[in-house]
């Protein structure tokens, strides 16, 4: 998830790429980045870091020019430095590329390229547009463009200049978003509004596989045949208060319809296809580490720890190696024994919650390797452990954490998959997950796409004071998960449990007063499922059921069903906790709740 930002006008273009960056690191701020054209030549100024400690070491005069382009990194290719910042560029400095997005196919393509003696300097996918497109441009920058279209697969939205049309930027959109702003003497490409209100009277949307030529006076779209079509413009009427929230009430609310595009760029960005690997080599765990290791530690607090226990889960069960999720504020107490052949992975969302800090920082003192998935790498939790695992969700606003929780549990499952097949506990295992994973983000786009069905259900129980919800092995987690969504935000009491623990207690609760929302997908868990709501059934309880598509029994069992579609149990947890969160996020707006904000709660604890 990065920002770009293009201009070409009669302004000055680096105060207008550097605001736009400014508004646009929402979307990623690990590195930053600018490329102009001045007297025919181009001027880079990137590196490692936010945008308010850059721009200052930026000079006007060094970059002086009336177009340019600028960028926001959230890496995906590539630690953050100076190197891997972009803009990118081609061997001859005559390409500069901002990129958002991903090139599945960024292997093959570079050893190509290295086989045909180009010199590659940085870890970014990025820098293969430069080339390739630096290789096909012979006058034509539409032609250049068809060539990545037709080379590079995956998503991706791009702003290219070349030095032989200084005062043009080539914008290609496939799957990212990429937007067009028209204005007076000057136009603009961007990830998104932000950046153009203010500026640009009009906006264009660039539709999938087109290509804008565009000028300080002119903007010219064409298809992927290369045939010019008419673009259409619309005016620009969103306030600045708005824009952030991309026209959604919440800022929950477009967060939870931001996960397919954050698992997309997650997983893309970390499956080779052509190798039949998981690629997590910047995590620093090496195959002999990852066969040494006879322990597993999951750390974490709420959401965090909920996504501890689906990694518990898939680290044993698929690397084979014991595993045990732990609450952090409770590490200390227990005395773990410690030592090299243990790894404390830390989970968390900002990176700063203390109680993690200081249980990680144990795990440090005690001689165990420690790894971090995390959604902020430059945090105090990240330079404290030993490596990594960048979740890549973007900043999330609203207090109760959705894309968050969804990208640390694809992450535990890559990560368990690359210590399933370092321990060679995996024969064949990617490849089965693989496609599960690559449909992943169509799979959520269809629980979205059912809100209504949502809306029913809550306007039933936004009249609860209390709720049940059950779930059963990768799903005992996602129960939990649901019960804190809605505690947090509608103030609703609700509580969850593995469903077995149901006959030790819970079940006395059991009324149509106490709502039972139960997961009960299909899989090797779903008979005993079933079981259990038959026994709420049983007792008069209301029942709210996700369950798979086609499920003949869900309907006979459920108040209400929630549907999902069918998918491999290691990925259903992701698909099953999104109706949880719809649920939580209509039921808190039917009760006058502050969703983005509720009462007693802060985005990162910081004290114990």
């Amino acid at each position: 998830m990065c920002g770009i930002i293009g201009y070409t006008g009669s302004s000055q273009a680096l105060p207008v790429l550097v605001q736009g960056i400014r508004l646009l690191s929402y979307r990623g701020y690990d590195s930053a980045g600018v490329a102009i054209w001045q007297d025919g030549s181009l001027r880079i100024r990137k590196d490692k870091g936010r945008i308010e400690d850059l721009a200052p070491r930026w000079s006007p005069d060094e970059l002086a020019g009336t177009t340019g382009i600028g960028h926001t990194r959230w890496a995906t290719h590539g630690v953050p430095n100076q190197v891997n910042a972009h803009p990118q560029h081609d061997d001859g400095e005559t390409v500069a590329v901002v990129h958002n997005g991903i090139i599945e196919n960024d292997l093959a393509l570079r050893e190509a390229l290295e086989a045909d003696g180009v010199p590659l300097v940085s870890d970014t996918d990025t820098e293969v547009f430069a080339h390739l497109f630096a290789r096909a441009f012979d006058g034509d920058p539409v032609a250049a463009a068809r060539h990545l279209l037709e080379a590079c697969h995956g998503a991706f939205a791009l702003a290219i200049q070349h030095a032989a049309m200084p005062d043009t930027i080539i914008a290609v959109r496939r799957g990212s978003p990429l937007l067009v702003g028209v204005g007076v003497r000057e136009n603009l490409v961007a990830s998104d509004l932000r950046p153009l209100v203010g500026r640009a009277d009009a906006v264009i949307d660039l539709g999938e596989d087109q290509i804008a030529i565009v000028t300080p006076d002119d903007v010219r779209l064409f298809d992927a045949d290369g045939a010019e079509i008419t673009a259409e413009r619309r005016p620009i009427d969103h306030s600045e208060r708005d824009i952030g929230k991309d026209g959604y009430p919440h800022f929950m609310l477009k967060e939870i319809h931001e996960q397919p595009d954050r698992i997309y760029e997650l997983v893309a960005s970390r499956i080779d296809p052509k190798h039949q690997r998981v690629r997590l080599e910047d995590v620093g765990i090496t195959d002999e580490q990852w066969r040494a290791f006879d322990r597993v530690d999951l750390i974490g607090c709420g959401t965090a720890f909920h996504a501890c226990l689906y990694g518990a889960y898939v680290l044993e069960g698929l690397a084979g190696i014991p595993s045990r999720a732990l609450m952090a504020h409770e590490y200390d107490a227990r005395k773990p024994h410690l030592d090299e052949r243990v790894l404390a992975i830390a989970v968390s969302q900002s990176g700063e919650t203390m109680d993690t800090k200081i249980a990680i920082q144990s795990a440090v003192d005690g001689g165990a390797h420690t790894l971090g998935v995390l959604n902020v790498r430059e945090s105090v939790i990240g330079r404290t452990v030993n490596g990594v695992l960048d979740i890549h969700a973007g900043p999330e606003v609203a207090v109760a954490s959705t894309k968050v929780y969804t990208q640390m549990l694809c992450g535990l499952l890559l990560l368990a998959l690359r210590g399933a097949q370092a321990r060679g506990t995996g024969d064949g295992l990617l490849a089965e997950i693989a496609p599960a994973l690559k449909r992943l983000p169509d799979d959520v786009r269809t629980v979205l796409g059912r809100f209504d069905r949502v809306r029913e259900a809550a306007r039933d129980v936004r009249r609860a004071g209390d709720m049940l919800f059950l779930g059963r092995g990768f799903d005992a987690g996602t129960a939990l998960e649901g019960a804190l969504k809605m505690k947090e935000i509608s103030y609703i009491h609700a509580e969850g449990y593995p469903a077995g623990e149901m006959k030790h207690g819970p079940i006395a609760l059991v009324s149509r007063e106490v709502p039972t929302v139960a997961i009960a997908t299909s899989g090797p868990t779903r008979e005993r499922m079933i079981g259990n709501v038959r026994e709420v059934r049983a007792r008069d309880g209301e029942i709210i059921l996700v369950a798979t598509d086609g499920d003949g029994d869900a309907e006979k069992l459920a108040d209400f069903v929630l549907w999902v579609p069918e998918v491999h149990p290691l990925v259903a947890p992701v698909v099953n906790v999104v109706p949880l969160q719809l649920l939580s996020y209509e039921t808190a707006r039917l009760r006058g709740c502050d969703v983005d904000q509720p009462r007693n709660l802060a985005k990162t604890v910081t004290v114990q």
